[in-house]
């Protein structure tokens, strides 16, 4: 239910209630490359896209952040109207557009009038919430974490690489620079590694039991375990339980 657009949400209202959408909002007919709003002004009035795309992008990030586009049955400039901060963004008509465009001073009324209008948008919100969510979690197994072992303790390191349910390779490099242990993980559970001579389930133990190692740690995002480096057996059994027995 929470995916669906404006408009079919529109279908389950009462007469009444589509009447005060009507009388609660206007209708803003825009050209192509014309600008809806701009980063920094107020957030007075959210907007759904009757016809069209509209793009919005964050101007101080035009190289590196992709461009949303948005179009029939969309919603945008709900997040600071709501909150009532600045817009964060930049939104642009892409080609001829009708937009639905519901006033800030008018929200009192329209709750009073159409309340499931907020239940609807308040579902699209966390809609939006959790999609960001899950694009962070994928993007985070991509990420390298690296430190010094002087101000992280390596079950904090391995802690961080269950909860993330990272793949890649920790590398753990004494004072001198020289490797002394290598884990590969797959979704956030060592498979095979080595800890100086000792190899498997017995290295994995006895480097996380030891509160004395020192130097540096990495950990990078890869599909296949370093073979050259790493001498050592599947690993079968839970990190958890390895540590506990």
């Amino acid at each position: 239910m929470l995916d669906r657009d404006f408009f079919a949400y529109c279908t389950s209202l009462k007469l009444l209630e589509l009447k005060a959408i009507g009388e609660l909002s206007r209708v803003r007919h825009l050209g192509e490359g014309e600008i809806i709003y701009s980063t920094g002004d107020p957030g007075d009035a959210l907007y759904i896209i009757n016809r069209g795309v509209v793009e919005v992008i964050q101007p101080s990030a035009l190289t590196s952040a992709p461009a949303a586009y948005l179009s029939r049955g969309d919603i945008f400039g709900d997040v600071e109207t709501l909150s009532g901060v600045p817009r964060k963004h930049r939104a642009r008509t892409c080609e001829p557009v009708s937009l639905q465009c519901f006033e800030l001073k008018d929200f009192p009324e329209l709750m009073r009038r159409v309340p499931s209008f907020f239940f609807f948008l308040s579902g699209q919100l966390a809609l939006r919430l959790a999609q960001a969510r899950d694009l962070a979690i994928n993007q985070s197994h991509c990420l390298e974490l690296s430190g010094n072992l002087s101000n992280f303790d390596l079950i904090t390191v391995y802690q961080t690489i269950a909860n993330s349910s990272q793949t890649g390779q920790l590398r753990i490099s004494n004072a001198a620079g020289e490797l002394v242990s290598a884990f590969f993980f797959e979704q956030g559970q060592p498979r095979c590694g080595q800890f100086e001579h000792l190899t498997g389930e017995e290295a994995f133990w006895q480097l996380f039991v030891n509160d004395t190692i020192s130097g540096t740690f990495t950990f990078s995002a890869s599909e296949l375990p370093e073979k050259d480096w790493i001498q050592s057996e599947r690993i079968t059994k839970n990190a958890s339980e390895m540590l506990i027995n």
